[in-house]
């Protein structure tokens, strides 16, 4: 049931307010009285041009149903002044319960970094942080819960949030200058290389838990031309692009759509939980990991557990390194000490074996 509608933000109503010939407005404007703009604002029809973009389109979204439910409204607004001054005039102005329009839940959020004076933090941060901002909504609910309104902001703002409505199954609604109405936008074909993603899962994992990393650091190769529009480089660092963020983020929910019809075609090992293999090195943390190693071997995917790795408190994520031939080195990253054991899986390739990973990570992660 849809009822959540995000919506990126521009700052037309602050020109329309800014010249406006009604004395109230102006006086109110002029002093920079946000709640009492909104009250005036309610005054008029939520269809009249004063009103801006986003007052209209929403409108508009509401009227021809589009919406189940008025639950949650996001404004993603820019990381100016101006933007945070729109934020909070029409969180004020939806949040009224006398507003025919109201939302039980009314909020805004500044999107660090986009902003007009600076093209690098521009394209580096304000754009990741729409894909973010959005994703996240996604991987809390669902996308049949939300509905995207594209209407105001930049440009490339616009441009880029009705691909990630797209890419992410998410209807995106825009209302053209000279229309009365919204319309939804129409499909846009977005690559999908789901085989790539899980080749390269731990590189883009990296990627996106450390924001940016040192290219000589890496040990994940990062020549395949496939990346060049998926990664940032500056200098000696790396981190994901706009699109890259975005390609993840579309191919994580893609995966977890298939995972289980992936996972059946992997081969599963029949040896009974209590008669695998289990070798760990005869060191600190050997009670922890073997605990964990006959927790883990009840997985139809592993075969046994070849060692214990060494110490890696810095671990962030559980899936340290994966190997064709079916390894997967897991980390106990709950301890804060770092234990870890290194697992012969049935994977027979790469993709296969991250896909255990990915399982494996899933179930046995605390």
């Amino acid at each position: 049931m849809r009822n959540t509608l995000i919506c990126t933000v521009g700052t037309s109503l602050l020109n329309n307010l800014k010249y406006c010939d009604d004395a109230a407005i102006q006086e109110a404007f002029k002093a920079q009285n946000w709640k009492q703009l909104s009250l005036l604002l309610l005054e008029r029809s939520n269809t009249d041009r004063l009103c801006g973009a986003e007052i209209n389109s929403i409108a508009s979204i509401c009227d021809k149903g589009f919406l189940a439910d008025r639950n949650r409204l996001i404004f993603l607004v820019s990381d100016t002044d101006d933007g945070r001054a729109m934020g909070n005039l029409l969180k004020l102005y939806f949040d009224y319960t006398r507003n025919p329009l109201n939302f039980q839940q009314v909020e805004y959020r500044v999107l660090t970094g986009l902003r007009d004076d600076s093209v690098q933090d521009f394209r580096q941060k304000g754009l990741k942080n729409l894909v973010k901002e959005i994703s996240t909504e996604v991987r809390t609910f669902s996308p049949e819960a939300i509905a995207i309104n594209a209407t105001g902001g930049y440009k490339a703002q616009i441009s880029f949030a009705g691909m990630i409505g797209q890419a992410l199954g998410i209807p995106v609604y825009y209302l053209f200058e000279k229309f009365s109405e919204v319309i939804e936008l129409p499909p846009q074909p977005i690559a999908l290389d789901l085989a790539f993603w899980l080749n390269n899962y731990l590189l883009f994992e990296c990627l996106e838990t450390e924001q940016t990393a040192g290219v000589s650091q890496l040990e994940f190769p990062i020549d395949d031309p496939y990346l060049s529009s998926l990664v940032d480089r500056e200098d000696d660092l790396i981190s994901l692009s706009a699109m890259g963020v975005l390609f993840n983020e579309r191919s994580r929910l893609q995966f977890a759509k298939q995972q289980t019809t992936i996972l059946e075609i992997i081969p599963q090992d029949d040896t009974k939980p209590d008669a695998k293999n289990i070798s760990l090195r005869d060191d600190h943390g050997k009670d922890v990991l073997m605990a964990f190693s006959q927790k883990v071997s009840r997985s139809p995917y592993v075969k046994s557990i070849v060692n214990s790795l060494p110490f890696n408190p810095k671990q962030k994520t559980p899936i340290r390194r994966t190997y064709p031939k079916g390894i997967v080195e897991f980390v106990l990253t709950w301890t804060d000490a770092g234990y870890g054991i290194c697992i012969q899986t049935t994977g027979r390739n790469l993709a296969e074996t991250n896909t255990i990973a990915i399982h494996l990570k899933q179930e046995f992660s605390q």
